[in-house]
């Protein structure tokens, strides 16, 4: 339990001080203990009272409120880590016992919110899906029409699709069987070498999955598109952390991509980073429309449209 009596000075050295002791709390969230982790929803409330009474007496706080709501946004960001460590919805329930919060202290009722963020996630995925697959579908007839396909291509498209749906099942073993199958044909596509390494290390098979990962990389055009690949892939089985950091990696290798840019406001919009995803569609817009991409910078103009109907969802309220 945190002792607020070892904290001395006056209001605004004490508001300075809570912020500090609670953004290093929040910083080394993962490396902390429970009892630890267990002071952070004092401490938010510590810094709110601090604020409040001084907005009262006339101050003006701007660097601490705009560290409060940075601290904020971290601390929404490991709400998942946050609530392992304390023990679930169960261990935050105990935790609140008897103390009777208010709405704007959603640090209390942090399980609430990320239940609802997950609910959103899942829509948002749903409707990223059914308006993929509408897509592709148009996509395949248009290439089947026109550009004729052989038979080797047409195989290792359907190979490809369906181990990325035995994939998204959890179903990896028979997932890798396919991408295999389809590797059996186009044994030096860089996309399903990627795809390999991934599953590899999912199946915990890290040392072959190395070695996957360079023969794709070598199989690439370069550095910077066997990230975009992987992010791609990544993107589509809905690991989206996986997806920031080779995005990330594909921007460290070409700072003007545009892919690299998208791929990471997808991925910041999956994971409720909703601020900078808007800036990082922005900026794919910009790159692709510099480079003459006109179809990553539509795409990056639609999922932002997108991602301005998830900012106008209704905020959750506590019981």
């Amino acid at each position: 339990m945190l002792q607020q009596s070892e904290f001395r000075g006056t209001p605004s050295a004490q508001a300075r001080e809570f912020l500090e002791h609670l953004e290093a709390r929040v910083g080394r969230l993962e490396r902390d203990s429970r009892a630890e982790v267990q002071t952070i929803p004092e401490l938010f409330d510590a810094v709110q009272a601090r604020i409040v009474e001084l907005e009262h007496a006339g101050a003006s706080l701007p660097a601490e409120k705009l560290r409060f709501e940075t601290v904020a946004g971290t601390f929404r960001r490991k709400a998942k880590t946050f609530l392992r460590t304390v023990g679930g919805t169960e261990g935050l329930a105990a935790l609140r016992s008897g103390r009777p919060a208010a709405p704007e202290q959603w640090w209390w009722f942090i399980d609430q919110w990320w239940a609802e963020q997950k609910m959103a996630q899942r829509r948002r995925r749903v409707k990223s899906l059914l308006i993929g697959g509408v897509v592709l579908a148009i996509v395949a007839v248009v290439y089947v029409l026109f550009l004729a396909p052989d038979k080797t291509v047409s195989e290792t498209i359907r190979l490809q699709q369906m181990a990325e749906q035995l994939a998204k099942v959890g179903d990896d073993a028979a997932a890798l069987d396919m991408v295999n199958e389809a590797l059996a044909l186009s044994s030096n596509d860089a996309s399903l070498l990627a795809f390999k390494g991934i599953l590899q290390m999912r199946l915990g098979a890290e040392t072959e999955a190395t070695a996957t990962f360079a023969a794709a990389e070598a199989a690439a055009s370069s550095r910077e598109q066997f990230f975009l690949d992987r992010a791609q892939i990544y993107l589509v089985l809905g690991q989206p952390e996986a997806v920031l950091a080779d995005a990330e990696a594909a921007l460290a290798a070409n700072p003007q991509s545009a892919r690299g840019y998208l791929y990471l406001a997808q991925a910041n919009t999956d994971l409720g980073n909703f601020v900078e995803a808007e800036k990082q569609y922005d900026e794919a817009g910009r790159l692709a429309g510099e480079a003459g991409d006109a179809e990553i910078a539509a795409i990056a103009r639609v999922q932002k449209a997108y991602l301005y109907q998830q900012l106008f969802l209704p905020t959750p309220t506590t019981p």
